[in-house]
Order: C-alpha cells, then sequence, then structure tokens
C-alpha cells in the first residue's frame, strides 16, 4: 500500500469538436496556425503521471474523468470526498502558465509552484516538485509562492489535504510552448511529478 494517495487534478477543459472548454487557456496561435491548449495538455500529464504511478504501484487517482470543463467546486468535493474516505490522500494540480493579451507571445517563462499560504505541508510539497520539474526539463525556476490575492487558487483554498498547484511554463511564451507541444517534452515533466511522488513516498 502506498504511504499517500495522490490526486492529479488536470486544470481546465480539453478539447473537443476543435474548441477549448475554458476560454482564454489556450497559447496564441503558432506559425503554422497550430495553437496549445491548455486542458489538452494539463490532461495528457495527469494521464502519463498515471501510467507511471500504476507500473510502480503507488496509489493515483485522477478527479477529472471528462473532457469537459469540470467545475472547480465538482473537482474539490471529489477530492474532499476522497480525502473523507481516506486521510492519506495528497492533491496536484496541473497547469499552464499564460500571461499578457493572449494574442501574441511574450518573454514570460518558466515555472512555478503555488500552496496555500499557512499549510507547512504544502510548502515543502511545492519546493520538491520544483526541484524535480527544474531538474527534468531545464525550466527557468520562478520559484515557490503561497496563494495570494493576486494568484487566489480556489482549489488550493477548499481542498481539506495538503494541496499543491503546478504552472509548467507559459502558453504565452514561443520557446516554452513550443516544449509543451512536444512528447518528449511531456514526458519529462510527467516524470518530474513522478520523481516527485516517489520522493514523498520514501520520506
Amino acid at each position: 500500500m502506498s504511504k499517500y494517495i495522490w490526486l492529479l487534478d488536470p486544470g481546465h477543459g480539453a478539447l473537443i469538436n476543435g474548441t477549448c472548454q475554458t476560454r482564454g487557456k489556450r497559447s496564441p496561435p503558432f506559425s503554422d496556425g497550430s495553437i496549445l491548449y491548455e486542458g489538452v495538455f494539463n490532461r495528457d500529464i495527469a494521464s502519463r503521471i498515471k501510467v507511471l504511478c500504476d507500473v510502480e504501484r503507488i496509489e493515483c487517482e485522477n478527479i477529472v474523468n471528462s473532457n469537459h470543463d469540470v467545475p472547480l467546486a465538482t473537482r474539490v468535493s471529489r477530492a474532499n470526498a476522497r480525502h473523507a474516505a481516506d486521510p492519506r490522500c495528497r492533491y496536484i494540480s496541473i497547469h499552464a502558465n499564460g500571461w499578457g493579451d493572449g494574442v501574441t507571445f511574450n518573454s514570460a517563462h518558466g515555472v512555478s509552484l503555488f500552496h496555500y499560504m499557512t499549510s507547512k505541508i504544502g510548502k515543502e510539497m511545492a519546493a520538491v516538485l520544483l526541484k524535480h520539474i527544474v531538474q527534468e526539463t531545464g525550466l527557468k525556476s520562478r520559484g515557490v509562492q503561497a496563494n495570494m490575492s493576486w494568484a487566489n487558487f480556489y482549489v488550493l483554498r477548499k481542498t481539506l489535504m495538503p494541496a499543491i498547484l503546478s504552472e509548467n511554463g507559459f502558453m504565452t511564451n514561443l520557446e516554452d510552448a513550443t516544449n509543451l507541444m512536444k512528447d518528449d517534452f511531456r514526458q519529462k515533466v510527467a516524470l518530474a511529478h513522478f520523481n516527485f511522488i516517489k520522493e514523498m513516498e520514501s520520506l
């Protein structure tokens, strides 16, 4: 039995019939007209993490089982219900970042980790995951940050277990976004999360 149950929450909606289900959560168009949709990226990373955990028999669950944009309250409700049934739960919300007008690429880049401001365990988890993402991907570290007024994430405020949120590069930065479209880079992002999980399991 695993030390923890890892609840994965791939943020935002996925691509359905050519339309992203969360408004604005996408890259500007690339030169070939393609677009990086955050919901698609997040779900892909979560699926890859789940596969890696299953191989090692680490308990891991995806709380978003739909390609639609599952409301935040529903995500939190599912996580809290699972935690009530088994308090070993730990929560990871998976994202890609964005900044600017959403129409043009800009210079903001790198990876950030967030935790609820009063959660000591969340802060420790965030630091360990940030370390692994930087090591695996080479993304610039933007540091570990507490949930604040400018980044007041609902899923960190309302979940009842230690919770973190990863922003794995900027969709609005051409270099970051180009990497986030690549299969091998996505596997590195997933592997970083998996290595974090293994480290936390061993502590």
